[in-house]
Parts: structure tokens; sequence; C-alpha cells
């Protein structure tokens, strides 16, 4: 008797620890799981109430065409991680948002990154949140090389006045043979404070001088690209990828996936080519004509025909970008309008000295709401 006591004990003894076992197993698991659930509730809220995010990015490869008149760069993200949760939540604007961006002239190629929101408001400095930057990349063209570096926008403002805060940039501006870019700022505690400009000299990175002029863009006349812009529009992304900060960011073309396959680019310049094909690359206009992208329109001006002999490198050989072009009586030889079909009527027709002319007033400094 006492045997089967004791047998039946160690059972119930055994059944104890089982449940007490399973008990302690299911109580870790139900703890874990209101922890991921806590976890990813947390995540999501952050991450869908980022505000404007852009990732932070540099060029980590480039390719120049032989004669100099363009480069092919490819942008490495520098926070991958935090590029993925912020499209997993907002997947409708990550593509526009982490897109490639930047302008170029000549001389530089920039790009802003920026993590804030963009509501005076709700702003916050990096000494409020550390999480939030506003700053850009710059590189210096020359001699074939890129020379980059990083400029923390919030710090050189602060630097220039504590009572600043910088809102957004404008485009490229050239002005007495130096390269500047224009930082929108607002007085701290003054949400409806009137907007001043700051000028950062691109060579020496300091704000050259201050004033409440803004960049304009003239209604002159332009070539009318015709059924060129169609087709540039079905090769690119920029309008996928422009934002408000870089409407009018100029001289850049974002190739879609493949559509160079078979262009002339392929076999002249294959290393440009196999930049071009990777994923967050794009190709910057080093020429003397300007290519501006907007929501309705897409302009060229300066020079049309560099631009239109560069750009015959992105199609087939045997295709006629010049079908279609029209050129306007204010850029033509004879002050007549001419629609032409070919690059002998072209340049028949069109006066590279009068667009030249316009250029020079096409981006001046106002006063604001002049």
């Amino acid at each position: 008797m006492k045997k089967v006591l004791t047998i039946v004990g160690s059972v119930l003894l055994g059944v104890l620890l089982l449940w007490g076992y399973h008990s302690y197993q299911q109580s870790e698991q139900d703890k874990q799981e209101r922890q991921q659930s806590e976890q990813a509730k947390q995540e999501r809220q952050k991450y869908e109430n980022m505000g404007y995010y852009t990732g932070k990015w540099e060029i980590d490869s480039y390719e120049f065409l032989e004669d100099g008149r363009g480069v092919a760069v490819h942008w490495k993200s520098l926070t991958p991680e935090e590029d993925r949760l912020f499209a997993k939540y907002n997947p409708e604007v990550a593509e526009n948002f982490l897109g490639v961006h930047g302008a170029s002239n000549q001389r530089y190629i920039v790009r802003d990154y920026f993590h804030n929101s963009t509501y005076r408001g709700t702003q916050k400095l990096p000494k409020e949140d550390p999480e939030v930057y506003y700053a850009m990349a710059i590189y210096r063209i020359g001699d074939r090389k890129l020379e980059g570096s990083q400029l923390d926008i919030y710090k050189l403002v602060e630097d220039y006045n504590p009572d600043y805060i910088p809102e957004k940039t404008g485009g490229i501006i050239e002005k007495d043979g130096k390269d500047y870019i224009s930082i929108q700022v607002y007085k701290r505690g003054w949400k409806l404070s009137q907007e001043s400009q700051l000028w950062l000299n691109l060579e020496t990175k300091q704000i050259d001088w201050e004033d409440t002029k803004v960049q304009k863009y003239s209604e002159s006349p332009s070539v009318d690209l015709g059924p060129l812009k169609d087709k540039m529009e079905e090769m690119t992304t920029d309008l996928r990828t422009s934002t408000v900060y870089d409407i009018l960011y100029q001289n850049k073309l974002s190739f879609r996936q493949d559509v160079l396959k078979g262009s002339v680019l392929e076999t002249a310049h294959p290393k440009v080519y196999q930049l071009l094909s990777e994923k967050d690359s794009q190709f910057f206009l080093l020429i003397d004509s300007k290519y501006d992208y907007d929501y309705d329109y897409d302009r060229v001006y300066g020079d049309v025909s560099q631009f239109l002999d560069l750009y015959q490198l992105f199609v087939p050989a045997n295709t006629n970008i010049y079908e279609g072009l029209t050129i306007p009586a204010e850029l033509s030889k004879d002050d007549q309008e001419h629609s032409v079909n070919s690059k002998e009527e072209f340049n028949l027709y069109y006066d590279v000295a009068k667009d030249r002319e316009l250029n020079k007033q096409r981006r001046i400094l106002v006063e604001k709401g002049e």
C-alpha cells in the first residue's frame, strides 16, 4: 500500500511539475507576445508620425562621360534600416521621399536630406530631439572627380544666428562667378515671421549675405520639346521622385530600370550605362544647357542643341528626337516660329545666342511678392 501511495504521489508531483512548467512557458510566451505587440505598436506610431523623412545619402560610385558632358552617380543610403521601416509604414510617399534627388551645375552636385516636421509649430531642433536632422551633401566637380563633404544646416544656421531656424533650400544660383544656394529661415518663436534668405557659398560653405530676395523663374520662351517631352516622361522617374523641396532642382535625369537597354549609351559608354542600370542612380548634366522639371512642364534652355546632342545617347541610334520640336519666334534666327523634324532643320532656325542671353533673365533674385 505504501508503495502504491509513493507511486501515486510521484505521478501527482510529476503532473504538478509539468503543469507548472507549462504554465510558466505559457506565461513567458504571453509576456513575449505582449512585448512584441507593444514594440510593434510603438514602431508603427514612430514611423507613421515621422513627418518629412528622406534618410541620409552619399555618392559611393560615379562614372563620367569621356567628353565630360555628364556624370552618372550611385547614391548609397547611410540609414537603410530607417528607410525600410519608413517605407513599411508610409508606402504612399516612400518612393517620392526616398527616391533620387539633387541638383547640379557644371561645378557642383548637391542633395538635401531632412528628418523633421515641415510645420513651424511642431518643428524641433536637434537639442530638443537628437533624431532630427537637416543636412546637405555637397560634391565639387573637378578633373573628372567628385570631392564630397557633408554640411549640417542646423548647425550652420545656428552659428550664423541662434534665433534663426532653417526651413528649406533653393536651387543653385550662379552670381559674380560664384555658386550659391539659398536657405530660407524664420525667427525662433515667431511662427508667422517673415522669411529671410541666407546665401550659402558652396565653395567656402559659409553664409556670404542675408536678404529677403527669392529666386524667380520668369515666363521666358523656350523650345517646345513636343514628342520628346513625352518620351522623357516615360523614361525617367522625376515625376515620382520630385518633392516640393526640389521641384525646380535642375540638371538631373533619373531613368527607370531597363529603359536604356539598346541605347547608344550601352555600347558607347558601357560603364556609365552599367551604373545607370542600378537602383538609386541618376545622371547629372554638366553642359551649358539647363534642364528644369516641374509638374506642368519640362524646360530645356540656355543651349538646347547641347542637350539634344547629349540626350541622343539615351535612345537607340535610329531615334529621331528632333521630330515635332517647336522653336518660338523669340529663339529663332529669323524671328519666326518654326516646327522642325530633323537636326538639320533645328540647326537652321535655332539661335543659341538669343537663348543664352535670355538665360541670364530666367533665374533672377527679386523681393518676395514682386
